[in-house]
């Protein structure tokens, strides 16, 4: 699946105005605090993506934790792991990240940082 056809759950961490950038660029992105989840626990949300088949779109470490540590159901997660977390840094590192030509698979984990976009890969399938 290509970026722009992925959908995502942006966390509650993640700004409107970085949501409105993902949806001008056709992304499907529901909002956690569109949809009133502001507050609610990781888990809640990992479980609310999982059965929308949304990639969890972060700045927040725990949702890999969770996955991966702990076994969560997981669709897939993006995690911005970015130095500065300011609304153009994030954009121009998502921008980064709508200009790859991969497929991503459900279950994949991004990190996207400054100086790169990592993906690992699901170990096993949904």
């Amino acid at each position: 699946m290509k970026f722009r056809s992925l959908k995502m759950l942006a966390d509650e961490n993640i700004s409107p105005r970085v949501v409105s950038f993902l949806r001008e660029k056709g992304t499907d992105v529901a909002d956690a605090k569109e949809r009133k989840w502001h507050g609610r626990e990781d888990e809640y949300l990992l479980e609310k993506a999982y059965s929308e088949s949304r990639f969890i779109l972060t700045h927040d470490s725990e949702f890999g934790t969770l996955a991966i540590n702990e076994g969560k159901k997981c669709y897939g997660i993006i995690y911005l792991r970015l130095r500065n977390s300011k609304v153009p840094n994030v954009i121009r590192a998502l921008g980064n990240l709508l200009s790859l030509e991969t497929e991503f698979q459900a279950g994949s984990l991004i990190v996207v940082d400054n100086a790169r976009i990592r993906i690992r890969l699901p170990e096993k399938t949904l």
